[in-house]
This record gives structure tokens, C-alpha cells and sequence, in this order.
């Protein structure tokens, strides 16, 4: 069985081939990678060698050419990755009380690691400590937002990327940018912390047939040796349950994201509305709160929209009407393109609004007329 095979890869040295003729066939390329990654995995799961590099080329040796040529511009180009400190806090996040209590215990995995690992010597079972967490759920609910209220909370600068910050046209820089990026997370202490993870949690292509498959499972298994190497905190966020590949999804703890509910809605009206916004007096947090599933980013954005629009028509106050109205557009799906013998054309301004705002408009005006009366 092989290295790969066994999901042990912590003796895995980083292979990256590149420089191959642009004549060979791609499909003939693929199955070289493949066969030599597995001859590879069986030589070290068989000998436990120590740490090493090897190369891979046609004529001049790869160290000669080093010396001899300058090095192309994808080689040199490494991405950076800065750290920020943390935008958010734990007083800022509005979750149900146990997905609190769960990024809570992820908080003090790391805080009690030095007396687990240290002072109890379980890095003798576990030489090298790391806490690698998964929060799924819809966008909007929060993830980023509790990954930087960790950090917070833990003291330490955040490092964010997506998988699109890691991805390159050159086949074998994925991989490199992969490691580059622990790397960087590992000199500053900071929380990784890596969107849109999808792809990169997701199981490996058993027989890549494309560049592109065999380059997202040479990220997956740098993944693999990173996690395994690495001493820290490591966020991943996903927006849809996902086939996570079985060596991965061991490693990696569970927080699953959900819309909030009714109390949770208006607590985040609550908060995202400040008391310098002039907010009209038909504004009451019951009946926002009332609008179901919404995330906080629709709410946020709702009330975003609602006040540049207050500005922009230099009227006095943010009426109610215009937030439920930014709110609905923010959460409504976008529009099929109409069809040719449409008569949308000839429809009037109150035509073209949508339902929901003229029966809205229509109730405001008749709860009005009442309280007149």
C-alpha cells in the first residue's frame, strides 16, 4: 500500500514537475504525474526516508540550468499573503447559542494546547498539534465574521485567502502557494483562514483525466502534508454541504452555519441600525424582524441601500418602505431575461414594481388613514 493509499503523507516530500514539451499529448502527461506520484508514495511509505527533493528534466541538469539561466517570471512570482488584525469580535456575532459554544471550544483548543501538548506530553502521540475547522452553511451567516471574532478573541492577526488566491495557470504552483500560504501563517501566528474551500476540501479525482484535475489533487495532497505539519489554527468555510475527501474531512472539525431566526433577525436589525441613522417613525424592529429568510448580509446591504437611496432623493428620514424595499430586492432572486413577445414594454412605472412593494405600499397607506381618522 502506499503512502497515498494509506493516508499517511507526513513523509511525503513537494513534488512539483513542470517545463514538460508542449508537444506531448496532455493525456499522455496525466498519466505520468500519476504513475510517478505512486511509485513515489510506495518508495518513502516502504523506506521512511528523511525529508528530500528530486528533479525532473531532459538534458542539462536542473542545478546547472539554475546557474546558467534566469529563472522565467512564473517561477519567481510567489503571491503574498498579508496578515491584518481582526475586524470583528465575539460581542459583535449574532449566532444561535451552540454554534457560540462550538467556535468557543475551537477557541480553547488552541489555549490549551500548551498545557495538552506540553505540559501532559501529548506531542509525543502528536508531535505536531493543529486545530483545522469547517464552517459550512449559506452565505451571509456569518463565517468570515466569527473566523475574525476568533482571531480576536485568541489575540492573534488573521491571514484570509480564497482558493482563487491560490490557483495559477502554471501547472505545480498551486501546491507552492498552498505551502507558501502556511508558511506565512506559521512566522506571523496568525489564523488562516480559507473562503470559498470547496474545491480544495473536496475528494480527489481517483483518475484525473485533465492538467486541471491532476493539479487540484497535487493541492489536495500539499493540503494534506500542510495540516499535518502545521501548528495552529486553520478556518476553512464552505457555502454547501460538499463530498469531502475521507483523509481531509478527518482532520477537520464541524461548525455549521444557519439564517438566523426571528430573535436573531431583529437583534441584527437592532445593531445594524446606528443611532446617527435618521430612521422614520413607521421604522419598528417587530415587524423587520417579521421578514423571513434573510441572512445579516441582506440585512446589512438593506440597510446600506436604503440609505444611499434616502440620500441620493435628499429626503429626511429612512422610511420603512425603503428598507423592506432594499431588503426584498437584496434577497429576491434575479429576473429570467423576458421573453420576445413580452408586453412588458407597455406596462406602466406602478406596473413594473414588484407585487410585494405595491402591497405594501398599499398597507402603509391604509394603517395611515386609520390613525388620521
Amino acid at each position: 500500500m502506499s503512502a497515498h493509499e494509506s493516508g499517511d503523507t507526513r513523509f511525503a516530500p513537494r513534488l512539483f514537475l513542470s517545463g514538460f514539451p508542449e508537444d506531448i499529448p496532455e493525456r499522455e502527461l496525466v498519466k505520468f504525474r500519476v504513475r510517478l506520484f505512486a511509485m513515489l508514495g510506495e518508495v518513502i511509505s516502504r523506506y521512511r526516508p528523511a525529508p528530500f527533493a528530486i528533479s525532473a528534466g531532459y538534458g542539462q541538469p536542473a542545478h546547472e540550468e539554475a546557474r546558467s539561466a534566469p529563472a522565467t517570471e512564473h517561477e519567481t512570482e510567489t503571491p503574498e499573503f498579508p496578515t491584518i488584525e481582526p475586524l470583528y469580535s465575539f460581542d459583535q456575532l449574532v449566532l444561535p447559542h451552540e454554534t457560540t459554544d462550538r467556535l468557543l471550544d475551537c477557541v480553547s483548543l488552541v489555549e490549551v494546547a500548551p498545557l495538552v501538548f506540553g505540559t501532559w506530553n501529548l506531542r509525543s502521540i502528536e508531535p505536531n498539534p493543529s486545530t483545522a475547522v469547517n464552517f459550512r452553511g449559506p452565505p451571509g451567516t456569518g463565517k468570515t465574521m466569527a473566523a475574525h471574532a476568533i482571531a480576536h478573541r485568541l489575540g492573534r492577526r488573521i491571514l484570509s485567502c480564497r482558493l482563487s488566491d491560490l490557483e495559477s495557470k502554471y501547472h505545480g504552483e498551486g501546491p507552492k502557494n498552498l505551502a507558501a500560504l502556511f508558511a506565512t501563517a506559521k512566522e506571523q501566528n496568525a489564523v488562516l483562514f480559507v473562503d470559498e474551500a470547496e474545491s480544495l476540501l473536496s475528494r480527489r479525482f481517483a483518475q484525473p483525466q485533465q492538467a486541471a484535475e491532476s493539479a487540484i489533487n497535487s493541492m489536495r495532497t500539499e493540503l494534506l502534508m500542510a495540516l499535518d505539519t502545521f501548528e495552529g489554527l486553520v478556518i476553512f468555510a464552505s457555502n454547501l454541504p460538499h463530498s469531502y475527501d475521507a483523509a481531509i474531512e478527518s482532520r477537520l472539525l464541524h461548525v455549521d452555519f444557519t439564517l438566523p431566526d426571528r430573535t436573531a433577525r431583529r437583534l441584527i436589525w437592532q445593531t445594524h441600525l446606528p443611532a446617527e441613522l435618521p430612521v422614520h417613525d413607521d421604522v419598528t424592529l417587530d415587524e423587520l424582524a417579521d421578514v423571513s429568510d434573510v441572512s445579516g448580509r441582506d440585512i446589512k446591504m438593506a440597510v446600506v441601500l436604503a440609505a444611499v437611496g434616502t440620500a441620493r432623493r435628499r429626503l429626511g428620514t429612512v422610511t420603512r418602505a425603503a428598507l423592506l424595499s432594499a431588503l426584498e430586492e437584496q434577497r429576491a432572486p434575479r429576473p429570467a431575461a423576458p421573453a420576445a413577445d413580452t408586453t412588458a414594454a407597455e406596462l406602466t412605472e406602478e406596473g413594473r414594481e414588484s407585487v410585494a412593494d405595491q402591497l405594501r405600499r398599499r398597507l402603509a397607506d391604509g394603517k395611515h388613514a386609520e390613525e388620521v381618522s
